[in-house]
């Protein structure tokens, strides 16, 4: 039986991008046993997705006896796969080939995107971000499957027709029932998932940019169709920003404020339900299409270049032609003129445009 070890500790954003290396092997070899080294919380929910996976939990700050126990699981492959390509998973892979076990590991074109951000440090704000420096050359997941495509090359299992099909998927009715009011609520009607979060704080749009959209959105929808209802979801933290959205504007349907209140499986399950999402540049965008749900998302301090841009039929990205985007390379850095004006300057009206579109046709699936 092929045995195949990947590595992928973080982050959950990233770990939901490399679901699509399980698709690819779920096509060609659904009894492949799959070894997953990965951290919390974002294991548990690949394993709760996927049966044929063994979850191996190397937390951040594992003791040399917990570090030796998954290199010795992982030397029982037939080949590994590091998604991750940090230090502590180089030196993993080096062990691994000096033991004899066939290594891979994926190009995340770090310095192509070093060279984004000086580009745009040399810009700044006197010049215009050009629409070519918008375009996704690869995206981050197909780097992922690439790096797959080369182990299963070598052991002579690939196939291309599966390796173009293959796309981050996290499959959610292996998750058991979850019993509450709000998802027997949102089993009718339209629902709108709104976001405000993001794994940095300068990769959040200002709660008014989202307060703009969501009034633009009512205003669109009472005159075409049924204006949807609202979901939040998110983290803890996200929960102060929903709370603000809510007081500022009276929405004329359904609202349900569900972040900071929900588990990663759950939240999984929210967005399953959803027509579409509106979002920043964050995890639960991806894991929103990887349940087969169209996105909108608000890519400020970082650029779609980089990869991480949606992908699914129905799902698209908004930005602003600002000179000085991208800032850094993972949107940490904090805003170097104060005002953040990557966000306030995108085009509000497109974007309620673009979902209005979406939900009258029921998002795609």
């Amino acid at each position: 039986m092929l045995r195949i070890g990947i590595i992928r500790t973080s982050s959950i954003g990233d770990v939901v991008l490399g679901t699509a290396c399980l698709d690819y092997l779920r096509q060609i070899a659904p009894e492949a046993e799959i070894i997953w080294v990965g951290r919390q919380p974002s294991l548990k929910l690949i394993q709760q997705c996927w049966s044929n996976i063994t979850a191996t939990d190397l937390p951040a700050r594992s003791s040399p006896q917990q570090y030796r126990d998954v290199v010795a699981t992982l030397k029982r492959c037939d080949a590994v796969v590091d998604l991750q390509t940090s230090l502590r998973s180089r030196i993993m892979m080096a062990s691994l080939r000096r033991s004899k076990v066939p290594v891979f590991s994926a190009d995340k074109a770090q310095w192509f995107r070093v060279k984004l951000v000086m580009m745009g440090r040399l810009r700044s704000r006197l010049g215009k971000l050009s629409s070519a420096s918008k375009v996704t050359p690869a995206f981050q997941y197909q780097l992922m499957l690439q790096a797959l495509h080369r182990a299963l090359v070598f052991l002579k299992k690939s196939d291309v027709e599966a390796f173009d099909k293959a796309r981050p998927y996290l499959p959610s009715h292996n998750l058991g029932q979850i019993d509450q009011s709000w998802v027997r609520e949102m089993s009718f009607g339209n629902w709108l998932a709104v976001s405000p979060g993001a794994s940095h704080e300068t990769k959040r749009a200002p709660t008014e940019v989202f307060s703009d959209i969501l009034r633009t959105l009512a205003l669109q929808g009472m005159e075409s169709t049924a204006v949807p209802g609202l979901v939040f979801v998110g983290g803890a933290e996200d929960r102060v920003a929903a709370v603000t959205l809510m007081d500022q504007l009276p929405w004329p349907s359904s609202v349900i404020n569900l972040a900071g209140k929900l588990t990663l499986d759950q939240t999984m399950v929210a967005l399953s339900k959803a027509k579409m999402l509106l979002s920043n540049d964050s995890g639960l965008a991806h894991i929103a299409e990887a349940v087969g749900t169209p996105v909108a998302v608000l890519f400020g301090p970082t650029t779609e270049a980089f990869g991480f841009s949606p992908q699914r039929v129905g799902s698209k990205a908004f930005s602003s032609d600002v000179g000085c985007r991208p800032c850094s390379k993972h949107g940490k850095k904090t805003c170097r003129y104060g005002d953040h004006l990557c966000f306030q300057s995108i085009d509000v009206r497109k974007i309620a445009k673009h979902i209005n579109e979406q939900l009258s046709i029921g998002g795609d699936a």
